[in-house]
């Protein structure tokens, strides 16, 4: 054994005797366990934990028992294989990192993704409201409208019974073959054309009234036929149909 490292224990163990210190007193005080006092006591340098840790215990039993530090740290602790080169080198090389995180290109992807399923039901909306739009008002020049419900009067009335109201039409002569009475329940897009010629193009509000005489036919287009009520050569017809329904309906003689 070497007689330096011999000195170092022998010099912890006698100085402690001398102050009267017992193994159990000395790892109290350093927060060691007895194990560890021991060991250095004894040389047993194989039992402590890695040098620098057995440096800085020899440094703090020093310093409790009046010793001189430095110079006992003087006196080399002895080298073991697990304290030497304890930093391997890496086995491969280090993967270059991207020049854009991946969060960065993550956060890219979510944005577009969700511009994309936003335009998308932008458009279905948008899609959905026109059709509707166009199903509520129909267009004035003429554009089809969404069912057509045709009606025939098979027996004319010679002599139309006017109807009296603030807002009548002029009242059908004796020549027409044909009158219409429209009344508004609900507020509705009304399009007339009797005998082939456009007499009216409006939205009616409710409890508006519109006569309509003609000699061979009478044509109407609507954007709610549950608003319309209608009256043909006096015989009540009723409302026209369901509510935000658009007809194109035509009455003419035979």
């Amino acid at each position: 054994m070497d007689n330096r490292l011999g000195t170092i224990g022998d010099l912890f163990r006698r100085t402690r005797t001398e102050r009267g210190a017992s193994l159990g007193t000395v790892a109290e005080a350093l927060h060691v366990p007895v194990s560890y006092v021991h060991a250095l006591e004894s040389d047993d340098f194989a039992s402590l934990p890695a040098a620098v840790y057995t440096r800085a215990l020899m440094r703090a039993y020093a310093r409790y028992l009046g010793l001189r530090p430095n110079e006992l740290l003087e006196r080399s602790v002895p080298m073991r294989p697990q304290d030497r080169n304890p930093i391997r080198p890496a086995i491969q090389p280090l993967e270059r990192s991207l020049p854009i995180s991946w969060k960065a290109i993550s956060i890219v992807v979510g944005v577009t993704l969700f511009g994309l399923v936003f335009a998308y039901l932008s458009a279905q909306y948008s899609s959905f409201a026109q059709s509707v739009e166009v199903a509520r008002r129909p267009n004035v020049e003429g554009a089809p409208p969404a069912s057509t419900r045709p009606v025939v009067l098979l027996t004319p009335f010679a002599t139309p019974t006017p109807v009296l109201s603030p807002t009548l039409s002029p009242a059908p002569t004796l020549a027409a073959a044909l009158v219409v009475e429209v009344r508004l329940v609900d507020r509705s897009w009304v399009q007339v054309w009797t005998d082939g010629r456009s007499v009216l193009a409006e939205s009616l509000n409710a409890g508006v009234q519109r006569t309509f005489p003609a000699d061979q036919s009478v044509r109407m287009r609507v954007g709610n036929a549950a608003g319309v009520d209608v009256t043909v050569n006096g015989s009540p017809q009723g409302r026209l149909g369901g509510s935000g329904q658009a007809l194109d309906v035509t009455w003419s003689r035979e």
